[in-house]
């Protein structure tokens, strides 16, 4: 909780620049929201190309990383400011999409996220929003003097004083702390489920035409390390193919091969075991590492010097 006061900072900064602005400052201002929206759409494209052929992995993080660094709540702020509320709904819209997708993509694969996006229209709404927003002028401002010169003819925007200003700026930061907290919190939750334990177990790993000798290396909630003892002329699973661990102690587990390497296989379980599972697990692994020095130390007793 210590920076939390940073973060309030940063979350009044925009507000204080807002209210003292000058109008080329303002118009600056428009001009850096439209880029922003603009790279939004081209990563949000990378993304959607992602799903369909499965190049540029690396696409998932840049759009999770434009999504991280611009909150809904500033965004929201920030197009208000510029007059470009009218594009608003349009916006929120895509980045709730996005931000669905990219769940469903981090735990359940790209396949899913894939079908996911052809049932939620991804691309229809995606060319949607770029052919409104790309076309727009740097200085987009609308005239607030003149009655329907809004883009949906909405009427003449109003000013608001500065005392609707503070007090809109006062909620936008509850809210954002209110964000920034329940974020926190969630991130907290999926590192401890992310945590990984060294867990040194014999296991098996069945395919659709083999059943492969394995071993644990390290499990999560998430997922886990294998080491396979590969027959020869026997190819190790392909990553994105779907597989199922035998763990001893709580049976079998759907997963999905998401990496391998000579000897070993990295797997994302469909769905994450419990805690209860993965406490099983590692108190197996550790009766296991106990059980050799029981015996030395029951065959240094039988057989004293």
């Amino acid at each position: 909780m210590k920076h939390w006061p940073l973060i309030l900072a940063a979350l009044a900064a925009p507000v204080a620049a807002w209210i003292g602005a000058d109008p080329a400052e303002a118009s600056r201002a428009t001009c850096l929201l439209q880029s922003d929206l603009v790279i939004f759409q081209h990563e949000a494209r990378g993304f959607l190309q992602h799903l369909k052929t499965g190049n540029n992995p690396g696409k998932a993080r840049q759009l999770q990383h434009w999504l991280e660094d611009h909150p809904v709540v500033t965004l929201r702020m920030n197009m208000r400011r510029s007059g470009m509320e009218v594009y608003e709904p349009l916006a929120m819209r895509l980045i709730t999409q996005q931000k669905g997708l990219l769940q469903v993509y981090n735990r359940h694969g790209i396949a899913k996220a894939e079908t996911s996006a052809e049932r939620l229209g991804t691309a229809a709404l995606l060319e949607e929003f770029a052919a409104r927003i790309i076309p727009l002028p740097c200085d987009f401002a609308p005239e607030r003097s003149q009655p329907a010169d809004t883009p949906a003819g909405m009427g003449r925007i109003t000013g608001i004083s500065q005392e609707t200003a503070i007090a809109s700026s006062l909620s936008a930061l509850a809210l954002g702390g209110g964000a920034m907290f329940l974020a926190e919190r969630i991130a907290r939750r999926h590192r401890r489920r992310r945590r990984r334990y060294p867990c040194l177990l014999p296991c098996s790993l069945k395919t659709r035409v083999q059943t492969l000798r394995a071993k644990l290396i390290d499990i999560s909630r998430l997922g886990a390390k294998i080491r396979v003892w590969q027959l020869p002329g026997t190819p190790l699973p392909r990553p994105k193919s779907e597989v199922t661990a035998v763990l001893p102690g709580i049976g079998e587990v759907r997963s999905q091969v998401t990496w391998h390497s000579a000897d070993y296989i990295g797997v994302k379980f469909s769905k994450s075991i419990t805690e209860a599972d993965l406490r099983v697990l590692l108190d197996c692994s550790k009766q296991a590492a106990a059980a050799p020095a029981a015996q030395t130390a029951a065959g240094a007793q039988a057989n004293p010097a």
